[in-house]
């Protein structure tokens, strides 16, 4: 028996973590939702920990939102629209707890970001654009340079698929400065960028 939300929201993680990884992106997404959906019931109804419960919920629906995204690698198997649109609505939900915690202008910025890439994968490239340059913005103000350039990676992609194709830096131009940058993580951006423009690139073909 569980008689904290914060005791509660760590048994519901658990179960949804317990799914990443599993190659059934459709239960995981159902898991997550249904998990978060029992903390919202829940809420004023117990203790005062909501904020740790609300902490742990922003933790799982951007975790397991994340793990669907198709561009982290090159697949045969083809993108599922429904679960791109239920991982994409999870992602929301995550940005909007970020906010409702005020966590700040970092975490916010990879909120952001993670609804910009599941429009990227949708094909909504003027959405896609429009956060990733809010992402970009808000990585500015938290003096995260290397996260700047990440996020410029994923609007050169948008460029580089989009057949309007509006101008601007071409995503070699993105890396070669990530390169030069000497960020500890670069080689996994560019390695993760170029994954994605694959991946997108395939997908469109």
């Amino acid at each position: 028996m569980v008689d904290t939300l914060a005791g509660l929201a760590g048994q519901l993680e658990t179960r949804v973590k317990a799914l990443r990884g599993g190659g059934d992106d459709a239960a995981l997404l159902a898991a997550a939702r249904d998990a978060a959906d029992q903390i919202e019931r829940h809420r004023g109804a117990q203790d005062g920990d909501a904020r740790e419960a609300l902490r742990m919920v922003q933790r799982w629906t951007f975790n397991a939102a994340a793990d669907c995204w198709p561009g982290w690698s090159v697949s045969d198997k083809p993108i599922n629209q429904d679960n791109l649109l239920a991982a994409r609505e999870l992602a929301e939900r995550s940005l909007r707890l970020v906010r409702t915690l005020e966590v700040g202008s970092l975490r916010e910025a990879t909120g952001v970001w993670l609804v910009g890439a599941f429009d990227l994968a949708l094909g909504r490239y003027d959405e896609a654009s429009r956060l990733f340059r809010d992402s970009r913005e808000q990585y500015a103000s938290a003096n995260a340079p290397g996260l700047v350039l990440l996020v410029d990676g994923y609007a050169a992609i948008v460029r580089q698929v989009d057949k309007r194709a509006a101008e601007g830096d071409d995503l070699d131009q993105v890396c070669a400065r990530i390169a030069a940058g000497g960020f500890e993580d670069g080689d996994e951006w560019i390695a993760q960028l170029r994954t994605a423009l694959q991946v997108f690139t395939q997908k469109d073909s």
